[in-house]
C-alpha cells in the first residue's frame, strides 16, 4: 500500500510538470517556436547523418540534402513532439487509475476524456498567442498519443504478470 501511495504521488508530480512544460511550449510565439523546431530538427539530422556516414556539408546541418530537408522533417518533429507529451500524459493518468482502481480497462474512457480536453485546453490557449492557431487535427494527435500512452501501459503491464506468472 505504501509503495502504491507512493508512485501515485510520484506519478501525479510528473503529470503536473508535464501540463507545466505543454504550457510553455504552448506559450511561445510562432517565431520562436518554429525556431526551437528547426534547432530540434537539425539536431536530430546531425544524429542520423552521425549514424549513416551521410552528408552534413561539413561541421554540421548545412549541405543541400539537409538544408532541403529540414522544412519537411520540421513539420513532422513538431506533431511527434505533440503525440510523445501526450503519449506520457495517457502513460501517467492511467497508470495512476490502473493503480486504485480494478479491472484494468477501468478508467480508460475517464483518462481520454482527460487528455482530449486538455489536447482542447491546449490548442484554445495557442490560438490567443501571437502568429499561432488552434487545430482540431492537434488535438486528434494529441488524443492518439494519449491512447498510445495507454495502449503501452497495457502492454507492459500484460507483460509484467506474464512474467510473473512464469517464475
Amino acid at each position: 500500500m505504501k509503495t502504491k501511495k507512493i508512485y501515485t504521488i510520484i506519478a501525479i508530480i510528473l503529470l503536473v510538470l508535464l501540463y507545466v512544460v505543454i504550457f510553455c511550449f504552448s506559450a511561445e510565439d510562432a517565431q520562436k517556436s518554429s525556431s526551437v523546431s528547426v534547432r530540434v530538427t537539425e539536431i536530430l539530422l546531425n544524429i542520423y547523418y552521425k549514424i549513416t556516414g551521410g552528408s552534413t556539408g561539413g561541421a554540421g546541418i548545412g549541405g543541400e540534402e539537409a538544408a532541403d530537408a529540414i522544412p519537411i522533417l520540421e513539420g513532422f518533429v513538431r506533431k511527434l513532439a505533440h503525440f510523445t507529451e501526450y503519449m506520457c500524459m495517457g502513460f501517467l493518468s492511467y497508470s495512476i487509475v490502473v493503480l486504485w482502481y480494478r479491472p484494468l480497462w477501468k478508467g480508460w474512457l475517464f483518462v481520454l476524456v482527460q487528455v482530449f480536453l486538455s489536447a482542447g485546453i491546449d490548442e484554445i490557449h495557442q490560438y490567443f498567442i501571437p502568429g499561432r492557431y488552434a487545430s482540431f487535427k492537434d488535438v486528434m494527435i494529441d488524443t492518439a498519443g494519449g491512447i498510445a500512452g495507454m495502449m503501452f501501459l497495457l502492454v507492459c503491464w500484460g507483460t509484467g504478470k506474464l512474467l510473473i506468472k512464469r517464475k
